[in-house]
């Protein structure tokens, strides 16, 4: 139960700081996505290797980071939790899905298997734009363009890859040491 804890808080931390440092990169029109959305890597990265009791914590750590960037919890919209909710659950979804089709070797020998990380991030990222584009978004708006879905696919490929890259180049000898892969 300690490590169920444990787990969520690191979840719950890495979302948070993911989603805190791209702030500068948040475009003023929420019609375009930003273009690095590292909180994909981190939900992803916390799922390869906690597993799906992080739920939680990475739920969490989504809503506070946004009531912190939106300026407290007036600013703060419906949307913007359901957005949230279905950024922390597809990702999870993406790696069940994966997993039943048999690519579920995303750690090997203690190094990422980018072979099928890269198809998990980016089906990751198509699924949740999709979902998103559909509950959130007029269809009106999304076909005429209003939304750009690229940006927001875009985002989460690219942010996902790099969260991803960037933890396992940097804690790699910690994660080994503390057991984690």
């Amino acid at each position: 139960m300690i490590k169920i804890i444990q787990y969520n808080l690191l979840a719950l931390v890495a979302v948070f700081v993911a989603r805190y440092l791209i702030v500068p990169m948040d475009h003023f029109n929420s019609d375009i996505g930003n273009y690095l959305w590292l909180p994909m890597g981190a939900v992803i990265l916390a799922y390869l290797l906690f597993g799906f009791r992080v739920f939680p914590g990475l739920l969490v750590g989504y809503l506070l980071a946004e009531v912190v960037v939106e300026g407290g919890i007036a600013n703060f919209a419906q949307h913007e939790v359901v957005s949230r909710v279905i950024n922390t659950l597809l990702p999870l979804l993406s790696i069940w899905l994966m997993r039943k089709l048999n690519f579920s070797n995303f750690i090997v020998a203690n190094k990422l298997n980018y072979v099928q990380l890269v198809p998990l991030v980016v089906l990751s990222a198509f699924t949740t734009t999709i979902v998103k584009a559909g509950l959130l978004y007029a269809p009106e708006q999304f076909s005429a363009g209003k939304v750009y879905f690229q940006s927001y696919v875009q985002g989460d490929i690219l942010g996902g890859l790099i969260f991803i890259a960037v933890v396992f180049t940097i804690f790699s000898p910690a994660l080994i040491r503390n057991k984690i892969i």
